[in-house]
């Protein structure tokens, strides 16, 4: 699924993770932690961490087990690197820069990844996300079409 961690990335997640387990008790410190997205690439303020620690740390013991900083990952790295790959994907597929995409630019982006869709499929798919009943497809509905 497009939201999924992979394997290799849980791999290397954990890995970086156990680096900063000096103890290996399974748990790290919450002052850790903007080490550990350093480490992955990613850099929050110490406003965004410390709002993360609130939701992760229920029980204000001052540690964080990897699951729960897989949890944290996932919410909030991994959905905004995925949210960036889909609005790249939605500005390749929205050819005039409107903001939308329409069924030519859809039929024409299906016949360029090899799908072999005639235009009465390519339009029943474009009817499918088009919650809106506008016949072009809109970002929030790219989103569910990519999910799919």
């Amino acid at each position: 699924m497009l939201f999924d961690i992979n394997d290799e990335e849980i791999h290397r997640i954990r890995y970086i993770f156990g680096t900063f387990d000096e103890d290996e008790s399974g748990s790290i410190t919450i002052n850790e932690i903007g080490n550990i997205y350093n480490a992955l690439g990613h850099e929050f303020s110490e406003n965004e961490l410390t709002d993360m620690m609130k939701t992760i740390d229920l029980n204000k013991d001052g540690y964080i087990t990897f699951h729960e900083f897989l949890g944290l990952y996932k919410n909030h790295v991994f959905f905004k690197v995925q949210e960036q790959k889909l609005i790249q994907a939605f500005k390749i597929c929205d050819c005039d820069g409107n903001k939308y995409v329409s069924l030519d630019e859809l039929t024409r982006i299906m016949h360029e990844v090899g799908e072999s869709l005639d235009n009465k499929q390519i339009n029943d798919m474009l009817k499918e996300v088009d919650k809106d009943g506008d016949g072009r497809i809109n970002f929030r509905e790219f989103i569910q079409l990519m999910k799919k």
